[in-house]
This record gives C-alpha cells, sequence and structure tokens, in this order.
C-alpha cells in the first residue's frame, strides 16, 4: 500500500501527435503592437495576439482532422475512445477553455526558450528535422528513413502544410517552429536529466496499515473524527498483539487493511524510496533495521513498519526515464514559479471558433450525433 509516490510526466517527449501539434509557438511573425494587441508577457517578451489566434485555429484544425481519423480507425463507432473524443469535442465546443490551453503552451514555450538560450542549449536544425520527419512518417506509416525519397509521403507532406496555413494563417515556417520546440525540450530533458542518479536508495519493509477508509483504502478524503480514532484504536490493537509476542506476519494478516502486503505477512518487498508516499518514505529512509517503528501516518492512515533491509540499487532504463521525467517536471515548476507572466485582461477577446465541426462530412456528424446522445 505504501507505493504511491512516483513522479508521471505532465508533458511527454517524443511525438504524441495532440501534444506535438499544441505546441506550436506561433511567435515568428513580425507584427506591430500597435495593430495586433499583446495577449501576455512572459517575462517582459509579448505574446501578440495574431498570433494567440493562429495558434488556436490550428489546434481546432488539427481536433478536427483528428475526430476524421478516429473515424475512419474506429468504423464510425467514437464510443471507443469516449475520453479522448469527449475532450476533443470539448475543446472544439468552447473557445475560452481551448484558448486557455493555447495561451497556457505558448507561456510555457516562451520560458523554455528563454531558460534555454540562458544555459546555452539550444537544438539545431538538423535535430528540429529528425522531429518533423518522424512525425510524418506515423502520419503517413512510411519508415522515417524514407520519408525523404517517399513521393506519396512528399505529397501528403504538402497537402498538410497548404491545409494548415489556409485554416490558421499561420505560415509554414510558424508551423515548422514546433519541431524546433519539441527538440528543444529534448535538449533540455537530456541536458537535465544527465544529472540525475543512476542508483537510489531501496528499503525492504514490512507493515501494518489501519486505514482511515478501510472499506476502500485508496480514498484520499481526510478522515473524520471519528475515523482516525477507529484507526488509531486498529493500531494500539495491533501493538498490543506484537508486544504480547505474536508475529508480525500473523498481525498484519488479521488486521492490516493493505490486504495486497496482509496476505504476504505485511511483506511490501523492496521498493525505492522515491517510489513511496512520502510520510513513509521518511520514516524508513534512516529507521533502524529490524524495529518497529510507528505509528506512521500517511494519507492512508496509520502504519506499523518494520525495515528488514536497506541498499543502493541501480535504477532500470524505465525507472531511470520516470526519475528524468519527474525531475524535468519539478525543473518547470521551478521555472514558472520564477517567472513574470502577465496576461492583458482581454486576452481572449474574440478568440476564434473556427474551423468547427461544421467542415466535417455528414457522415462523421452523425456519428458523434450518437456519440453525444450516448453520453
Amino acid at each position: 500500500m505504501p507505493r504511491y509516490r512516483r513522479w508521471t510526466a505532465g508533458w511527454v517527449i517524443g511525438l504524441a501527435l495532440v501534444l506535438l501539434l499544441a505546441a506550436i509557438p506561433g511567435y515568428a511573425q513580425d507584427h506591430s503592437q500597435d495593430t495586433d494587441p499583446v495577449v501576455s508577457r512572459v517575462n517582459g517578451d509579448p505574446i501578440l495576439r495574431t498570433a494567440l489566434h493562429g495558434r488556436v485555429r490550428f489546434v481546432r484544425w488539427q481536433y478536427v482532422r483528428e475526430l476524421e481519423k478516429l473515424h475512419e480507425l474506429t468504423g464510425g463507432n467514437f464510443a471507443l475512445t469516449p475520453g479522448h473524443v469527449g475532450d476533443l469535442l470539448a475543446s472544439l465546443d468552447d473557445p475560452a477553455l481551448l484558448g486557455d490551453a493555447v495561451l497556457t503552451q505558448l507561456e510555457e514555450e516562451r520560458l523554455l526558450w528563454q531558460t534555454g538560450e540562458s544555459i546555452g542549449v539550444t537544438p539545431t536544425a538538423e535535430d528540429a528535422q529528425a522531429y518533423e520527419t518522424a512525425f510524418f512518417s506515423l502520419w503517413t506509416g512510411v519508415p522515417a528513413d524514407q520519408v525523404a525519397g517517399n513521393a506519396d509521403a512528399q505529397v501528403f507532406i504538402a497537402d498538410w502544410y497548404a491545409s494548415a496555413t489556409a485554416a490558421s494563417g499561420l505560415s509554414a515556417n510558424d508551423i515548422r517552429i514546433v519541431f524546433e520546440t519539441e527538440a528543444l525540450r529534448d535538449k533540455l530533458f537530456e541536458h537535465l536529466g544527465a544529472s540525475v542518479p543512476t542508483e537510489e536508495l531501496a528499503v525492504n519493509t514490512r507493515h501494518i496499515l489501519c486505514s482511515f477508509h478501510p472499506d476502500n483504502v485508496g480514498d484520499l478524503t481526510p478522515p473524520s473524527a471519528e475515523q482516525r480514532a477507529a484507526a488509531a484504536a486498529c493500531l494500539q490493537d495491533a501493538a498490543n498483539r506484537l508486544d504480547a509476542g505474536e508475529p508480525f506476519a500473523d498481525v498484519a494478516a488479521a488486521l492490516s487493511d493493505d490486504r495486497a502486503s496482509a496476505s504476504q505477512g505485511g511483506e511490501v518487498g523492496w521498493q525505492l524510496v522515491s517510489y513511496l508516499v512520502t510520510a513513509y518514505a521518511d520514516a524508513v529512509r534512516d529507521a533502524p533495521l529490524n524495529t518497529r517503528i510507528g505509528p506512521v501516518e500517511t494519507e492512508f492512515g496509520f502504519h506499523l513498519i518494520e525495515v528488514l533491509g536497506r541498499d543502493m540499487q541501480s535504477l532500470t532504463a524505465d525507472q531511470l526515464n520516470e526519475s528524468q521525467q519527474g525531475y524535468f517536471q519539478l525543473w518547470l515548476a521551478d521555472v514558472w514559479t520564477g517567472a513574470t507572466v502577465e496576461r492583458a485582461p482581454d486576452w481572449n477577446a474574440a478568440l476564434p471558433a473556427d474551423p468547427g465541426l461544421e467542415s466535417l462530412s455528414g457522415t462523421v456528424l452523425a456519428a458523434l450525433d450518437e456519440f453525444r446522445a450516448r453520453e
């Protein structure tokens, strides 16, 4: 039960379609601020209204295209991907919701470019080209190393850019900045990830959990006074039985609300400290071995814990990647905290509502109507 604190990436490195296309800065255009108002300033660097509106139109265009593709892939049954389709429709239906998400992304990209330049981390043209090639490889099904010489892929790319620029008002160069931005993210990830240790402290523990919510141990709702008292009484009962000489495994099997480990005598086994909830990790990091500690309170309840072993453990490739992603997210949060981001009061004025669902075929619209009716 204590295995709950592992960093998750709020961003995805690579070529996830929606995130990649949502990354276009749209600030390569040169407009006079007298005729093109500023919608936000990031550390004094302005984002202009035409950049925001062009970006919004581009994302809307891509979302419509994605609905077309999903219709094709699901045979018209949008219920096969309800969460994603619902998110796309919610964004298309609410210009303010999408506009806020787009502007937030633009602001974050400014922060990435500003920070990258300040620490001397910038992508090369080859880095950006690699992202573009890989992206269109996904769209066309042509292997990345064959895209440049494949006539059908090149026709698709030309048509894609023509449609994108017509729908958004952005230039092809504006759109290509997306690949440079993704390459920048990759460079920053590599730069920061290089400082992440390749090994980490691991502990072998066993525990008895008296949950605040024994009928639903994963419920993180703050406990009432009665629930806290019941959990404390449970833990005291466990402590009394242990003090009387009853084996830890037997008490865990009888009383612990973490049923997965209770069936193993309370054994959690070897876990990296970063996989553990904060209070549990803090308690076991330096605790004496083979000695009962507790009560230790976490968001799940009260624990009695024994640390059976402690050692440094080399991270697997997946674990190292998780740690690097988590470190990147923490770093990015610090960048945001230290930034000055000032949005204009009227940043959301006249946000585009086009292109919209009306550009879809009647067959796709009928499938969407059926999907909405079911939802």
